[in-house]
């Protein structure tokens, strides 16, 4: 009878274990990511003559590396407590990314329900990006990781070059494939509620062949609120981290470090029929209140005022050959309006091509190219000059050509 009363009881915690196991889950996930990158008309230094410079080739990585832990709780009545914790980091070098910081893709925690939505506080990516940022070649297959097949440096942050602190982030369930979203970034400054503030809005469609969304970002004081995000850049009242201390060191936007506040509006949509699919995306990005920022390290231009615009339109396309082979290609055309009182405006043309093979459903190899074409003045005054992306530096000359083959795993 004891032996039966025994067994009974561990039988019964072994189901109340198995339950509570199912309840409640830790997963570890990641990316992991190499390969060698040929980058031409690299500026050496910029304390040094522009037109020095020289070829790169190097070890970098097209999608960043990265590792994480998600964590699920169910609390009961549909409600489930979740947290997320991802580190970046250099695969090259084994070197921590975003500045060394721990977590710095993400690190948050919320409340999940499939008839409420999802409501998450901490250090998080764009809503807008997440939502709308799936629609442009250079987040999904053109090299998310380098930005290098983004409109101009990422100026629109559709691909999540900027993370945002301090953010408190809603998404609302999916009903007939459309969804809205919406952030807001706590500025953090003592005194001053609105100082460094963040706003975003989005709305997505997803259903069948059809993929469209759209979204809206309003940040204030832009070289601190959201570059100021950058690993290593400055944060107000310090100096900076950087060899510069400059949150707006490339020259496509550099001479706008002085705005008062950064306006993004974009839109788009993609068609899906049989192995192919077709993009369209529009951009709106404007640096308003020219002047009223005084950047630490910055070189905001001088006398610059009003507001400068960078209108940016992109058409992508990707066909699979076959099951396994996914080949891409995109033309993405940005106009900088400049500034008023400035002498500036500049022309940016980019292509992006790429070819990926799945080796399997976790592992994949890739090659990937890049090309930039700018004329005109840019942010600085100066005769417009290329970059692809912040791993490759500005070009000394107005082109920049950047190629890259590599592997993807993850797990």
């Amino acid at each position: 009878m004891k032996f039966t009363k025994t067994t009974a009881a561990v039988i019964a915690l072994s189901a109340f274990a198995g339950a509570a196991h199912a309840q409640s889950s830790v997963t570890l996930y990641g990316l992991v990511d190499a390969g060698v990158l040929y980058v031409n008309n690299k500026q050496i230094s910029a304390t040094v003559n522009p037109t020095h410079g020289g070829a790169l080739v190097g070890l970098s990585q097209a999608n960043s590396s990265r590792f994480g832990l998600k964590g699920v709780e169910d609390l009961g009545g549909g409600l489930k407590a979740i947290f997320t914790l991802e580190s970046g980091f250099t695969t090259g070098t084994g070197a921590s990314a975003q500045g060394g910081l721990l977590f710095g893709r993400q690190a948050f925690v919320g409340l999940s329900s499939n008839q409420y939505g999802t409501l998450t506080l901490g250090h998080q990516r764009s809503v807008v990006a997440d939502m709308v940022g799936v629609l442009q070649s250079g987040d999904t297959w053109a090299g998310s990781g380098t930005n290098f097949g983004t409109p101009v440096m990422d100026v629109s942050n559709l691909n999540t070059t900027n993370r945002l602190n301090n953010a408190i982030r809603y998404q609302s369930p999916i009903y007939s494939g459309l969804q809205a979203g919406f952030l807001y970034s706590l500025g953090g400054q003592a005194g001053n509620f609105t100082g460094n503030q963040i706003l975003e809005a989005a709305l997505a469609y997803n259903n069948g062949p059809i993929v469209a969304g759209a979204g809206y970002t309003f940040t204030k004081n832009p070289y601190y609120a959201s570059f100021g995000t950058v690993a290593g850049a400055s944060v107000p009242g310090t100096t900076g981290t950087t060899a510069s201390g400059n949150n707006m060191a490339s020259p496509i936007w550099q001479g706008y470090a002085s705005a008062s506040s950064l306006q993004v509006a974009t839109v788009g949509g993609s068609y899906a029929f049989g192995p192919a699919n077709v993009g369209l995306v529009y951009t709106n990005t404007q640096f308003g209140g020219l002047g009223s920022v005084n950047p630490q390290g910055g070189k905001a231009a001088a006398g610059a005022t009003g507001k400068a615009t960078f209108n940016t339109g992109e058409i992508n396309g990707t066909y699979n050959l076959t099951p396994a082979l996914q080949l891409g290609a995109a033309y993405i055309y940005t106009h900088n309006s400049g500034a008023s009182n400035a002498v500036d405006g500049a022309h940016y043309n980019q292509f992006n091509l790429g070819a990926t093979y799945a080796l399997s459903k976790r592992t994949s190899v890739y090659a990937l190219g890049w090309y930039e074409l700018a004329s005109g003045t840019d942010s600085t005054g100066a005769k417009a000059r290329a970059q692809l992306g912040s791993g490759s530096g500005a070009s000394t000359t107005n082109k920049q050509v950047a190629a890259m083959v590599g592997m993807t795993q993850k797990f």
